[in-house]
């Protein structure tokens, strides 16, 4: 979490001296304050961030020129492993059933190591526990044709979410998405933040998830998308991201207005435009039905 908030206060050109708003950060996280407060802290007696007088924290540095922190070895394991079994799961190599033994002996690599490896798959909807010491891996979510199946499911749901009676605008989460928008449009397809778009993608959808209004809808839609975010994805052109962009940031102000037919419509075409992955590249413009609406 410490290098996550290090990461988010580089890609949105913080400098040393500005705030650090931990709401903020939770919400960008999908965690609560908790372990946002305990990271601040850690950065704190590392002299990266300083405690400020009306409370909270400080940049301290230039978050740019800080290195990335050091992680544990059992850490850099952990990652390791988790990688290799997406790759391996993707390619077809190892079976959907799997004990933690069998993992520990193709891979090399302890049982603390391995077991924390499969619960975050865990967390990404990707693995269950089976029966007696096995896990069952869900090759389905990452074969090649789950991104058509993904698609599909979000035709059909992320689009009725919008639309529910009970939906909620949370004002906190807009504005920090705005933000992150707004940062990557200033960005040429050169200096486009591949990471930062992934993250204010993820952050975006999930939004639309969790204020639908909806407890069912909200709960499937949040795991499609934590299983969307962690399997491994084909490469999308940075004009496509850009564009991607610009369509989330149109959908996020009529969301903002309460112009919930209209995102929704919108929400669609945004959609079928991913699924197609095919952009307009001759005229390198937005599609028409996402053209900015002068407020």
């Amino acid at each position: 979490m410490a290098q996550k908030i290090l990461t988010l206060a580089t890609e949105r050109g913080m400098v040393s001296g500005e705030r650090l708003v931990e709401q903020s950060i939770a919400t960008l996280c999908s965690v609560s304050r908790t372990p946002v407060r305990k990271a601040l802290q850690v950065l704190a007696e590392q002299g990266l961030v300083a405690a400020d007088a009306e409370g909270g924290y400080r940049l301290a540095i230039d978050p740019a020129m800080v290195p990335a922190l050091d992680l544990e070895p059992g850490a850099q394991a952990e990652d390791e492993v988790h990688a290799a079994i997406l790759r391996d799961l993707a390619a077809g190599r190892i079976e959907e059933a799997q004990t933690v033994a069998a993992l520990q002996r193709r891979y090399g690599e302890g049982r603390l190591a391995v077991q924390n490896a499969l619960l975050r798959l865990s967390e990404d909807g990707l693995a269950e526990r089976g029966a007696g010491q096995q896990w069952l891996l869900k090759q389905f979510a990452i074969s090649s044709d789950a991104a058509a199946a993904s698609y599909e499911f979000r035709l059909a749901t992320e689009p009725l979410a919008l639309t529910m009676p009970n939906f909620r605008r949370d004002a906190t989460a807009i504005l920090s998405l705005r933000q992150s928008m707004l940062a990557l449009r200033r960005m040429d397809e050169d200096g486009f933040n591949r990471k930062l778009f992934d993250r204010t993608d993820f952050d975006f959808h999930l939004l639309v998830a969790r204020n639908c209004g909806n407890p069912f809808m909200a709960e499937a839609l949040a795991n499609h998308h934590r299983r969307r975010r962690a399997a491994p994805s084909g490469h999308v052109s940075t004009w496509r991201l850009m564009q991607s962009n610009m369509e989330h940031l149109q959908m996020l102000e009529h969301i903002e207005r309460g112009q919930m037919n209209l995102a929704a419509d919108l929400m669609r075409v945004h959609i079928q435009l991913s699924q197609s992955q095919r952009p307009r590249l001759a005229g390198r413009g937005v599609p028409s039905a996402f053209k900015m609406v002068a407020r």
